[in-house]
């Protein structure tokens, strides 16, 4: 029998099914990790100034680490190991953090989860989207949709486990959810043999990105940036207005719900280039509509509307953000393409979610609302890289358009 990765029973459902597992344990702990964390550092006494610092440092490190760490899939190192390794080191950072007290040394510790997680996402994306490209995988979405899936497991179950025995275990189930993903992460087929040769073989001779590229990704940074002060402030203000710990939980389920929905039916169009941006500029106005309605605190019923529109605004952007990648950057840069991703997007994130500290302490649901220019800014932005692609201005647009990608 081949010892070939690409080798196996049902070759194409395998592929998928093991991608699936690797996305599925990388976000089952973020599910966990934003509706609950910042409730954690509630229950340590820290100040709603506090826990947007300690939020918003860790993404800010991001800006410098991301790039770093996803480039060192580019020059050779496997990013199967790379992935299992960094969800490795976050498991420590979390177990740390679970026997901690204090701002500072809380913050520190964080920060270092964060900068091993800066990685893992976008090195999933990497190793399912070459398999796309190289044909041997159909749809990019109906492979993400599963860590879509295991966000909602980790909301409810978090819900639970909150409203049963408090805050405190959150940072062991944390760190326990880390431990499986590099475990998932080892048993991930590493990228096609010719994808992999282009890399190593182009890797030195390609520099920059065009100025499209960073249209599309700055656009796609502003629309997820908006969800800042949700993140932060969403658990805290829906318990303000007196919803149950369960009904918080099931909040964050149900906009998950409609992102899967995204993830099933649009997903391919995660390689579409020009096509996949209108998705960006979706995106953007689902999140204005949808913080600009926010600060009014409308009840319970009228907010799982407003949640609906979540899947929305992060998949839609997500897919946008996928789409500039396919379009402009050339196959031997895509790791730390996908790294400067995430650089743009956790500088835009972070700068709102400190804002979002101070706007929240003094303006309450006030807050949501000074995200709506942000989403219109996103959107202008994604309008410009659509020109810019029409006009075949980026390096790795040509051959994509003419493919219609």
């Amino acid at each position: 029998m081949s010892s070939s990765p690409y080798s196996g029973f049902g070759s194409g459902r395998w592929l998928a099914a093991r991608l699936s597992l690797m996305h599925g344990l990388n976000f089952v702990g973020i599910g966990f990790y934003l509706p609950f964390f910042p409730v954690w550092l509630g229950a340590k006494g820290l100040s709603d100034v506090e826990i947007g610092y300690v939020l918003a440092v860790p993404i800010l490190v991001r800006v410098l680490a991301a790039s770093w760490i996803t480039g060192l899939a580019d020059r050779r190192i496997p990013p199967v190991l790379l992935l299992a390794l960094l969800n490795a080191c976050a498991a420590a950072a979390y177990y740390t953090l679970s026997r901690l007290e204090g701002l500072v040394p809380i913050a520190l510790v964080t920060t270092l989860a964060a900068v091993a997680l800066s990685g893992v996402v976008p090195l999933a994306d990497i190793l399912t989207t070459t398999q796309v490209r190289a044909g041997r995988l159909r749809d990019y979405g109906r492979v993400r949709l599963w860590g879509s899936v295991t966000f909602v497991l980790g909301n409810l179950a978090g819900g639970y486990l909150v409203a049963r025995h408090g805050a405190w275990p959150i940072p062991l189930v944390l760190a326990g959810c880390s431990l499986m993903a590099a475990l998932a992460a080892l048993q991930a087929p590493p990228p096609p043999p010719a994808t992999a040769a282009a890399a190593g073989g182009q890797g030195a001779a390609v520099r920059g990105f065009s100025t499209t590229f960073w249209l599309a990704v700055t656009a796609a940074a502003c629309v997820n940036a908006t969800h800042a002060a949700l993140y932060a402030f969403g658990s805290l203000h829906w318990r303000s207005l007196g919803f149950s710990d369960e009904r918080i939980g099931f909040l964050w389920a149900i906009a998950v719900v409609a992102e899967i929905g995204v993830f099933l039916f649009a997903g391919g169009i995660a390689a579409r280039g020009v096509g996949g941006l209108r998705w960006t500029v979706i995106a953007a106005m689902a999140a204005a509509l949808r913080f600009g309605l926010m600060a009014f605190d409308p009840g319970f019923a009228f907010t799982i509307g407003l949640q609906l529109l979540h899947g929305v605004s992060f998949a839609c952007a997500h897919l946008g953000a996928l789409a500039a990648v396919s379009a402009l950057a050339p196959e031997a840069r895509r790791a730390a393409a996908q790294g400067r991703l995430v650089a743009v997007g956790a500088l835009a994130m972070g700068t709102l979610t400190v804002l979002a500290g101070y706007l929240y302490r003094l303006l309450g649901p006030g807050v949501f609302l000074a995200m709506v220019p942000v989403a219109l800014v996103g959107a202008g932005l994604a309008a410009l890289a659509i020109a810019g692609l029409r006009g075949d201005t980026g390096r790795g647009a040509t051959d994509s358009i003419a493919r219609g990608r």
